[in-house]
C-alpha cells in the first residue's frame, strides 16, 4: 500500500491530502504507478521526483513520452540542489527509453536551467448562443459511481487527433477527487452518449474540459446536455473532432480566468504541433 512507501510522509508534507487521495484511487483500482526517484540520509527521504508513463497522440502519431511530477524537497533541506540532482538523474535514465519528458510547473525559470523548454498551450474559444439542453446528466460520486467511471474511461476514444494523452482513469481519478471528494469534480454521466462530459458553467460561458466516451458525440449533442443557456464555449483541448470554427487563444497560468496553473515544459524531441491544450483531467 502507498502508506508503506518510504517517501510517503515527504509527499504528504509537500502536498497535504495526497496520501488520502492516492488511497482513494487505489480503492478505485489504480495503484500508485509512479516510479520514484529519491535522495535519503540516515533513512530519511529528503527529496523526491516521480516519473509516469505519459503516452501521447500528436498529429495522429503515437509518441512514447514520460512525465515528471510530485517534485519536492523536505523544507529543512531546500536550497541544496537535491531536486535538481534528482531531475538530472531521471533525465539520464529516461534518455534512451523515451522520446521526450514533460512536466507542469508554476516556476518555469527553474526548469529552464535543467534544459526544459516551455511549450505554449492554447484554449479554444467559440461564440455559440444556445438555449438550455434537453438531455439529462448525472453527477458522478465516489464510490457509488466507481464502476461507471471505470467503464467509461477504459473504453474511451481520443477526444482529439491533434494532441491527446492516453489515460484510462489513473490521472483523471486523482485530478477529479483531490479537492472535491466524494464528488468527482466536473464529471457528469450522459445516458444518451453513454459517456462522461467534464465541464463547468460560469454565467453563460461553458468551459468544456473533456469528453470520455467510446464514440465522440457531435458538438450539437454535447450542447443539448448543458442545463443552462450559453453564449460562448471555451474548449480545454483541441476541438478538431468537434468544430473548425473555434479560435485558439494562448493560455496563461491564471486561475481567475479559468485557465489552469502550470506551464507545460518539455525536455527532449518535442514534435511540432498545431495549437493544442492538454485537458485538466490529464495533467500531472
Amino acid at each position: 500500500m502507498f502508506q508503506e512507501f518510504t517517501y510517503a510522509n515527504l509527499l504528504e508534507e509537500s502536498f497535504p491530502g495526497m496520501k488520502s487521495n492516492i488511497s482513494r484511487c487505489e480503492i478505485l483500482g489504480f495503484p500508485w504507478a509512479s516510479k520514484p526517484f529519491f535522495k535519503e540520509e540516515k533513512g530519511e527521504v529528503l527529496a523526491h521526483v516521480g516519473f509516469l508513463e505519459y503516452p501521447m497522440l500528436i498529429e495522429g502519431q503515437w509518441h512514447k513520452a514520460g512525465a515528471l511530477h510530485a517534485i519536492c524537497t523536505k523544507a529543512t533541506h531546500r536550497g541544496r540542489g537535491l531536486a535538481s540532482q534528482l531531475i538530472q538523474e531521471v533525465l539520464k535514465w529516461a534518455k534512451d527509453q523515451y522520446e521526450f519528458v514533460v512536466l507542469f510547473t508554476e516556476i518555469p525559470k527553474f526548469y529552464e536551467q535543467l534544459s526544459f523548454k516551455s511549450v505554449q498551450e492554447y484554449r479554444f474559444h467559440l461564440t455559440c448562443k444556445r438555449p438550455s439542453g434537453t438531455k439529462s446528466l448525472q453527477p458522478l460520486t465516489f464510490p457509488d459511481n466507481n464502476d461507471l467511471f471505470l467503464r467509461c474511461f477504459q473504453n474511451r476514444s481520443p477526444v482529439s487527433n491533434r494532441l491527446w494523452v492516453k489515460d484510462t482513469g489513473t490521472l483523471a481519478s486523482y485530478n477529479t477527487l483531490f479537492a472535491t471528494f466524494p464528488i468527482y469534480w466536473s464529471l457528469n454521466y450522459s445516458p444518451a452518449i453513454d459517456g462522461i462530459l467534464s465541464y463547468q458553467l460560469e454565467d453563460k460561458t461553458l468551459h468544456l474540459f473533456d469528453i470520455i466516451a467510446s464514440e465522440i458525440p457531435s458538438l450539437d449533442m454535447i450542447l443539448d446536455h448543458i442545463p443552462a443557456a450559453i453564449d460562448e464555449i471555451y474548449f480545454y483541448f483541441s476541438p478538431d473532432l468537434l468544430t473548425n470554427a473555434a479560435i485558439a487563444e494562448p493560455v496563461c497560468c491564471d486561475k481567475k480566468n479559468m485557465d489552469f496553473s502550470g506551464y507545460l515544459m518539455a525536455h527532449g524531441n518535442w514534435p511540432k504541433c498545431k495549437p493544442f491544450m492538454i485537458s485538466p483531467l490529464s495533467r500531472c
